[in-house]
């Protein structure tokens, strides 16, 4: 019985650790006009832009992702944090500091968090989580009651 009541315990912490740490989507500034600087965002880049990076930042890129470290009427500096190509992979960068000519963006999204997506996502561990303690840890083992061992092994 002490060891059912800690794994679930366990169980609801775990739960309560991932509803806590909450899903993020890149969505579109809200307002358009509210300050970049600081924040973490998600360029998309126009297809001459891709073919102009590459080589700053690779072949076939589609998006780059990094934390804005300064915004002019010409271009967004970054600290990038990824890029990902046109097949979705993506390429970590450790916040090198690249130079984004603002006509070579096609759209901009900041980094916010997503409240539908960690409903989710917290429902759908819960419903893990009682499906494990329903199939595994309800009943059975070699603990359940009716399962005592009496007995020598090997005595006849």
């Amino acid at each position: 019985m002490m060891m059912n009541s800690s794994i679930r315990c366990l169980a609801a912490g775990l739960a309560v650790s991932f509803a806590c740490a909450g899903c993020y989507a890149y969505l579109p500034p809200d307002p358009p006009s509210q300050p970049l600087v600081g924040r973490t965002i998600e360029a998309t880049l126009t297809d001459s832009g891709a073919v102009v990076l590459t080589a700053k930042i690779g072949p076939q890129v589609a998006q780059v992702r990094g934390r804005v470290l300064s915004v002019q009427p010409g271009a967004i500096s970054l600290a990038m944090d990824e890029t990902v190509q046109r097949d979705g992979d993506g390429t970590p960068w450790k916040h090198e500091v690249i130079e984004v000519p603002r006509p070579l963006i096609d759209a901009v999204a900041v980094k916010q968090f997503s409240p539908s997506r960690t409903v989710l996502f917290t429902a759908l561990t819960s419903v893990v989580m009682v499906a494990i303690e329903r199939g595994f840890l309800h009943s059975g083992g070699a603990n359940a009651p009716g399962t005592a061992q009496t007995g020598t092994p090997g005595a006849k």
